[in-house]
């Protein structure tokens, strides 16, 4: 009897543990969404910068990503698809990558990006928790609307179903 009471309660502490875990990498950083995004500047891979007040006017999805982030691979095809379904509707995606330069380049061909991508670990982890996530976990999405107020922010992949979803609610049909 006395096992079974240690095994209950360890399942019991391992359940609760896991329920934590889920809500804590599942729930939202931030509840504040009609928030001003603060002004950021990104700077890509070919040495450009991205000014968010620039693209005031446009929907603005900035994900945050590394090459070693497992879900962040698996949305990139999906960010992909979005930017060429919802250009013509006024979409702009950003990729601050948190990794270096080098272990970013290959992913650009690997997954034909077709958005401006950055490789700057600092400036990319100070833009993502000025964005609102203070957990520092990837990927992290943030939707701007055109008048800079952010109208999203998504912590976790996204499968296709869910971007879709995300940008028909704000955009329209793609």
């Amino acid at each position: 009897m006395r096992k079974f009471v240690i095994i209950f309660c360890l399942a019991l502490v391992g359940a609760v543990a896991g329920g934590f875990s889920y809500w804590y990498l599942h729930s939202t950083p931030s509840q504040d969404v009609s928030a001003v995004a603060p002004p950021i500047n990104f700077h890509t891979l070919d040495g450009k910068t991205i000014s968010l007040q620039n693209l005031h006017g446009h929907w603005v999805l900035i994900n945050f990503w590394a090459s070693w982030c497992a879900p962040c691979m698996n949305e990139i095809p999906h960010l992909v698809q979005a930017q060429s379904d919802y250009a013509s509707l006024g979409l702009k995606i950003v990729g601050p990558a948190l990794d270096e330069a080098d272990a970013v380049r290959p992913m650009l061909t690997r997954f034909h990006i077709n958005y401006p991508v950055t490789a700057d670990f600092t400036g990319g982890d100070q833009a993502m928790r000025a964005l609102g996530n203070d957990r520092g976990a990837l990927p992290f999405s943030v939707l701007i609307d055109p008048d800079g107020f952010v109208a999203e922010r998504i912590l976790g992949g996204m499968s296709a179903e869910q971007l879709q979803s995300l940008l028909n609610r704000h955009l329209g049909n793609g």
